[in-house]
């Protein structure tokens, strides 16, 4: 029979105690971290919705709905002068949805990549209309006409799936490069380097081609998990979806070996998850769109990756879009925040051996 002694306990514990003691960072982080994360989730979580981008033609009647719209806080009303024009924004995703007053019927084209806001401007449209209904002869059902430019028979596994798949590759490759370069550093690999033929800009990129070929075999799993397993459409061409994921993944190359000189152990490095990871769930329009996100919150979502790459991933795989038409700023937000960390990483490494 095995004896517990308190004593025995007690001193195990009080060097557990002591080791955390001496970590100011560890301490700095588990008190830091926590609150971090609940203003985080809280505000993210609070159901209100802001900024849709609603384009509103308007073709005569329905006075009442139209006021009704535009009375919304929520959406930022565009007046356009054609029902063509209306189609065009939205698929160019620059309009979330827009409604089309017509004398006897109003026309609702929806862009359904994002089911939450689809639902929103559809539900306005609803509730308007029931104000015009005591005024016309039609029933309300028949004179409100739902158009789905994009998504009619998508489910909601289709519309965070890609940004999951991107979260996913995101979350493994920066675990991967940042616990790696604190082990070249403990066992002194990196000092070798350093005394060799090979400047700091190489060094650094032979480690992010050498990580990317394993961030490409990661990315085409996830890829056909999401597609054939999941059912998740591919409308797009799927190199160009592997385009988007290589350079999220590069991104978060450089991240881990940037942050990885503010580590001194693995330990240190797991601790930095949440305060990397979890922002990426709750700001970059993983599971809820960004026009969830307060106000003046939302510039820190315009700051994360993730944000574009869900964005591009989504307009590749459900919208069939190509690397030269709309995804074209997501890949350039994505490409200056490599360039941004791989500038950083550089300098880092450059200091950390001085």
């Amino acid at each position: 029979m095995i004896q517990v002694s308190l004593r025995r306990i007690g001193v195990v514990a009080l060097r557990v105690v002591r080791q955390l003691k001496r970590d100011r960072r560890t301490i700095g982080l588990i008190a830091f971290a926590p609150i971090v994360l609940m203003i985080l989730f809280g505000y993210a979580l609070s159901g209100e919705m802001s900024g849709v981008a609603l384009g509103l033609v308007d073709c005569g009647g329905h006075p009442a709905l139209r006021s009704h719209l535009e009375a919304i806080e929520d959406f930022d009303v565009l007046r356009l002068g054609s029902e063509s024009d209306a189609e065009l924004l939205v698929s160019e995703g620059r309009l979330n949805g827009a409604v089309v007053l017509q004398p006897d019927e109003v026309r609702v084209l929806l862009d359904a990549s994002s089911l939450q806001i689809s639902q929103a401007i559809l539900t306005a449209a609803q509730s308007g209309a029931q104000k015009e209904a005591a005024n016309l002869q039609k029933p309300q059902e028949n004179f409100v006409i739902t158009r789905y430019l994009f998504g009619y028979d998508l489910e909601m596994m289709d519309t965070v799936g890609p940004a999951i798949m991107g979260l996913v590759v995101f979350f493994f490759t920066f675990i991967n490069a940042a616990i790696s370069f604190i082990r070249e550093r403990s066992q002194g690999t990196l000092e070798k380097f350093m005394v060799s033929p090979l400047s700091r800009v190489e060094m650094v990129l032979g480690y992010v081609l050498g990580f990317s070929l394993f961030t490409l075999l990661q990315s085409t799993t996830t890829l056909l998990v999401v597609t054939l397993g999941f059912k998740v459409p591919m409308r797009g061409n799927p190199l160009t979806a592997l385009t988007v994921v290589l350079l999220l993944g590069a991104g978060a190359l450089v991240l881990g070996s940037f942050l990885s000189n503010f580590a001194r152990s693995e330990f240190q490095v797991v601790q930095f998850i949440p305060l990397v990871i979890t922002p990426q769930i709750v700001l970059c329009g993983v599971w809820w769109p960004l026009q969830s996100i307060p106000e003046f919150i939302r510039p820190i979502s315009y700051m994360l990756p993730l944000t574009y790459a869900g964005d591009a991933l989504r307009a590749v795989m459900l919208k069939g879009s190509s690397l030269t038409e709309i995804i074209f700023p997501d890949l350039l937000a994505l490409t200056v925040f490599f360039l941004v960390f791989f500038a950083a990483a550089t300098l880092m490494l450059k200091r950390q051996v001085d």
